[in-house]
């Protein structure tokens, strides 16, 4: 088996020094010439080639970059060497995953609020003493995570980018949180952008469970299209932030309603750190999340343990995070909110808000928002989107 490891980004990196590390055949690449010239400076004992030097065979396996444009604007080079070759395209967490098969993993997936999810069932478990770790799109290669354990559970966060490059990866539990226009450039269409996530539910079997938010029209389309689906054999969970759910979980006004695999418990939970309809959404898809896995492992926690555990989290840094409080003026930290409906979570949350806002604009720019603009007391604007959004804003 031959490794050739596509984008010398950090989780390139990560991967191509760990199968170097254990005596695997591998050849590092990268689109960009002195990625390769550096990382050759860098890493003696990883063999570093430029991409059309290499032979690619049916024996070979392509670790390639999420982050490299696959299919539009236009086809990647790599596709034509895949149909020519017969190697096998993959990514660092397919890689991983093959590697560490007999652990437990989990997926989570969405336009918004997989990263404040993804770290909150990361910190639920360790608070649970569940030997875990969380990586993938969060930021943390997985090739840097603890390997060889035994009954160990990994949560990944997944993008619609890397589930293009997922095959084998089988996800216990996998979460979809949302679907909202996004990477429309990447994937060519809503169509194959909502095709790219529901590749998360692939490979599930009998004993795992599908958890999927059935209040975003898109994701319940999948919800519906799953329910439907003979062949499809996980358990389905929905969750929701509006109504409670049969089988499901919901969170509002307060109250968790958990009706899991005939479960009927109201719970409260409020949260002095993860405020907004959209934390709602994450409490309810890691209290499942953490909830499933106690049933699919039988370990003896309560659903009282994993309430008192979110109430402890603080959040994320960047995502509507409390930074503190001077004469009952509240500071907030919101600039991972690169969308209109990202941002729209901060803007429901609070009055009287001084808002700071600008960089680059996307598709839509910020007009979806004009509803909360009387909560805003003046706007600071910045970067390249001013005149556009002070257009709006007047």
């Amino acid at each position: 088996m031959k490794y050739i490891v596509y984008g010398l980004g950090i989780s390139g990196t990560a991967t191509a020094k760990f199968l170097a590390q254990i005596g695997e055949n591998v050849i590092a690449t990268d689109d960009n010439e002195k990625a390769i010239e550096d990382g050759a400076k860098k890493f003696t004992d990883i063999n570093f080639q430029k991409a059309d030097e290499i032979k690619y065979d049916k024996e070979t396996v392509i670790s390639f970059s999420p982050g490299i444009p696959l299919y539009h604007p236009k086809p990647h080079k790599i596709l034509e060497i895949i149909k020519n070759s017969g190697a096998d395209l993959a990514c660092d967490i397919e890689i991983f995953y093959r590697k560490n098969c007999e652990n437990n993993f989990i997926a989570i997936t969405g336009t918004n609020g997989k990263s404040t999810t993804t770290a909150l069932s990361g910190f639920i478990f360790k608070e649970l003493g569940l030997p875990s770790e969380i990586g993938g799109n969060i930021g943390v290669p997985c090739f840097n995570l603890p390997q060889n354990q035994k009954d160990f559970t990994y949560i990944f966060e997944t993008s619609s980018f890397q589930l293009d490059l997922l095959s084998k990866s089988h996800f216990g539990i996998a979460a979809l949180l949302n679907i909202t226009p996004d990477h429309i450039d990447r994937h060519g269409s809503m169509k194959e952008y909502i095709e790219a996530k529901k590749r998360i539910f692939r490979n599930q079997t009998e004993n795992d469970f599908a958890l999927i938010d059935v209040d975003n029209e898109n994701s319940r389309s999948v919800f519906e299209e799953l329910r439907n689906d003979k062949n499809f054999r996980a358990t389905l969970v929905p969750i929701s932030t509006k109504k409670i759910q049969e089988n499901g979980v919901a969170l509002f006004g307060g109250k968790l309603v958990n009706k899991i695999n005939g479960q009927n418990s109201t719970l409260e939970l409020k949260s002095d750190f993860l405020r907004g309809e959209h934390n709602d959404q994450n409490m309810a898809f890691a209290f499942a999340i953490s909830y499933c896995h106690l049933l699919r492992n039988t370990i003896n926690k309560s659903e009282n343990d994993i309430i008192s555990a979110i109430k402890k989290f603080t959040g994320l840094r960047h995502r509507m995070q409390l930074l503190g409080e001077i004469d009952g003026i509240k500071f907030i930290n919101d600039s991972k909110a690169t969308n209109a409906e990202s941002t729209e979570n901060a803007l429901k949350a609070y009055d009287n808000i001084f808002w700071i806002l600008g960089g680059k604009p996307k598709d839509g720019g910020i007009t979806i928002l004009q509803p909360y603009f009387s909560k805003v007391v003046k706007a600071f604007l910045i970067g390249e989107a001013t005149e556009e959004f002070a257009t709006v804003l007047e």
